[in-house]
């Protein structure tokens, strides 16, 4: 459904709100939505509806929706879950076309519940009525003063954050332990309204300048709508998300609490990030996270440095530098220079910066403040981590200078204060708004490379769009995988060679007296093959020979390998393609020796559509998970990156002496592979596995490939 506004306007700041099925109960621990609007200074005309109660809280209350003095801009419901549809039904004849759907136990329950829920949303649908939920809190809007939960929520200075959720926890608790809300949203089931429409909504609105989202998953077939709209956010602010479901459990408690397809985290990671997202590890990334892009100068640079006043804290940040994709900065000769002047002839400044042996014998704050100055001044220096201890005894006041540290110059600096003396100083500091303390080197270091994915990976990267590349031929390829469900052998060749996709010479045979003329034909040395139903790992089977060299090797090999796959039986008594061994085709392939082997696959995702993966190849695979995945169809730029993302591209590149690999033809195959499966719906699976990549201007060539075709359902 496309963008409306206008909604999204009603369910953040209603101008009238009617609550229906609102309790008659107030006080503590009665979760009263009519109260916490009261209570939160809502200003709007405020409504209820409970045919057992006049008025509540001082709100006038009404038997029904019918009786309402105007038509709301806004409806809470808040009733038993079998009731629901029925009131919302009542609503929408009185002209209502906003809700927010707080009950629980609908499509994420149970069949009852998702029987409920269809119904419902026939009855949104012919009255042209949007919701938000079921299964929600809401919406908190600090700005406008405006709260539709029924946890009690005290009313606090808005911040410039938004928030999309799926759960009320940060709602409830704004946000974090140290940061806080402008807008928030917890979309609940997303029956109707989404992620898309609520990070719309928030990048459209000025006041927020970073958004937050806690992901459970997208609904199926909404990912590149997701995409585009978090493509165009970044652009003007920082999109921080934290998706969860990572783990088997953790997938399956998300389709239970929201009844969200948590999906492969793999593939969401890659399409997130190739979109511009920052992506977060857990609760406290999101909290310290925040706490940076609100506070922070802009991260210009990846280059650190470390001003400690203790040796061993500095070497815990620079461990830590190293761990996030950061680097310690080198101090310039001038810099060092200076710095050599206040330190004693023992010691050889350097960073990470021990400070305290160049204050013994003096003011140690007088110390401090100056090392950091020259530090911070050096143009090689683009961000720095101070290290000190939280015992407020240096004779100086520390929250003052952390303020003056940061407001003096346009980089960014976080403080790890290690320590309990004085719990409230990092409050205090923080109270400036202009320092953000950490409770470890981690913590502090981590916040800095979330500024770097932002400010350096995100807007520093040009916009690089996806072209068909030329001698490609769609129409010979569907023709190929037109027909039934099926796994593709020989065949899955020519598909690549429709699409240009460099392979090693073949041929299929159906005897072994027909591989031997085939291998005449190719030239020797040979590679021969069983390729049908059930032969996914050929090397188990049994089902590959290499460098075969005369005609009579090759019909040997093809006649022992035939015996054994037809032989060879599972529990249920068929073998790798039937009980006797029918389906099988021989394959019969020039043998290509040397060159790395990488595989290159593909897949389609419930979510995102079609996906491509990259990684080191060979029997090995499975094993060294040494895997990228990206969104098809790729540009060259993106193939590129996605490629230097494993660490196989070391070994590419050219390591230990070897000859750097043809990284223009593999980048190249692989664009091609990914306009393969965007151009084919039907492609559910394909795998590369090994493609061949030789020395630099040599070329690529897959010597094994597999597609499993599964022709797309018409709608119902």
């Amino acid at each position: 459904m496309s963008y409306d506004a206008e909604t999204m306007e009603r369910l953040f700041n209603p101008a009238s709100v009617v609550v229906v099925g609102a309790s008659r109960k107030t006080g503590p621990g009665s979760f009263n939505i009519v109260e916490n609007l009261v209570n939160y200074g809502y200003k709007g005309r405020l409504y209820a509806v409970n045919p057992k109660a006049s008025e509540i809280f001082g709100v006038p209350c009404f038997p029904r929706a019918a009786d309402l003095p105007e038509v709301p801009d806004l409806a809470i419901i808040t009733v038993p879950r079998e009731m629901v549809p029925q009131v919302v039904r009542d609503c929408c004849e009185r002209g209502i076309k906003s809700f927010i759907l707080v009950p629980q136990g609908m499509a994420e329950a149970d069949e009852t519940g998702a029987e409920i829920q269809a119904e419902l949303m026939a009855v949104l649908r012919a009255h042209g009525a949007r919701a938000l939920g079921p299964n929600t809190l809401g919406t908190v809007n600090v700005f406008d003063g405006f709260i539709s939960s029924f946890m009690p929520i005290t009313r606090r200075p808005a911040l410039p954050t938004g928030l999309v959720c799926q759960t009320g926890l940060f709602l409830a608790t704004d946000l974090g332990p140290s940061t806080g809300l402008g807008k928030g949203i917890d979309i609940g089931n997303q029956a109707d309204v989404g992620f898309p429409e609520a990070l719309r909504h928030l990048a459209d609105d000025s006041r927020v300048k970073v958004v937050a989202i806690h992901m459970e998953g997208l609904r199926p077939g909404e990912g590149r709508l997701f995409l585009d709209v978090l493509r165009e956010t970044v652009k003007r602010k920082p999109v921080l998300v934290y998706k969860t479901g990572r783990s088997a459990a953790g997938a399956e408690a998300a389709s239970s609490h929201s009844g969200s397809l948590a999906g492969s985290y793999e593939v969401y990671e890659a399409a997130l990030e190739s979109a511009g997202a920052v992506l977060l590890r857990d609760t406290d990334d999101m909290d310290d996270s925040v706490k940076a892009f609100l506070r922070l100068a802009p991260l210009r640079g990846r280059r650190i440095a470390v001003v400690t006043a203790s040796g061993g804290g500095g070497i815990m940040a620079a461990d830590a530098i190293g761990e996030y994709g950061l680097e310690l900065a080198r101090l310039t000769p001038e810099t060092l220079k200076a710095l050599a002047d206040i330190y004693p002839d023992w010691m050889e400044p350097g960073n990470p910066l021990d400070v305290w042996p160049a204050a013994i014998g003096k003011l140690y704050p007088e110390v401090f403040v100056k090392c950091f100055d020259l530090v911070a001044d050096d143009p090689n220096v683009d961000g720095i981590i101070c290290v000190a201890g939280a015992f407020e005894r240096e004779g100086f006041n520390l929250p003052e200078f952390l303020a003056l540290s940061s407001e003096r110059r346009d980089k960014p600096v976080v403080w790890w204060l290690h320590g309990r003396r004085d719990p409230s100083l990092a409050q205090r500091a923080e109270g400036t708004g202009r320092v953000a303390v950490y409770p470890s080197p981690d913590r502090a270091v981590r916040a800095l490379a979330r500024l770097a994915r932002y400010y350096i990976d995100v807007l520093g990267l040009t916009e690089d769009r996806p072209s068909r590349p030329a001698g490609i031929s769609p129409d010979k390829a569907a023709a190929v995988l037109r027909g039934p469900a099926r796994s593709l052998g020989a065949e899955a060749f020519e598909v690549l060679a429709a699409y240009g996709i460099p392979a090693a010479p073949w041929r299929a045979a159906a005897s072994p007296e027909e591989a031997a003329q085939a291998a005449v034909e190719l030239g020797f040395p040979v590679a021969l093959k069983a390729v049908g139903p059930g032969i996914l790992h050929k090397t188990e089977l049994g089902a590959v020979r290499l460098d075969l060299g005369s005609p009579e090797e090759v019909a040997g090999a093809a006649r022992e390998m035939l015996g054994r796959l037809k032989a060879r039986t599972d529990p249920a008594g068929a073998g790798p393609a039937g009980e006797d061994g029918s389906g099988l085709t021989l394959l019969v392939q020039r043998f290509l020796p040397g060159g790395h082997e990488v595989i290159l696959g593909a897949k389609r995702d419930p979510h995102f559509g079609p996906t491509v993966l990259f990684g080191l190849g060979g029997v090995f695979t499975e094993i060294l998970e040494d895997v990228a995945i990206g969104l098809a169809p790729l540009s060259a730029g993106e193939a590129e990156r996605l490629i230097a993302r494993t660490k196989g591209y070391a070994v590419l590149r050219g390591a230990r002496g070897r000859k750097p690999a043809d990284l223009e033809a593999l980048v190249d195959c692989l664009v091609r592979l990914s306009w393969l499966v965007a151009d084919h719906p039907g492609i559910a699976e394909l795998d590369l596995n090994p493609v061949k990549v030789f020395a630099s201007g040599e070329g690529v060539a897959s010597v094994d490939a597999r597609i499993l075709v599964k022709p797309l359902q018409p709608p119902a």
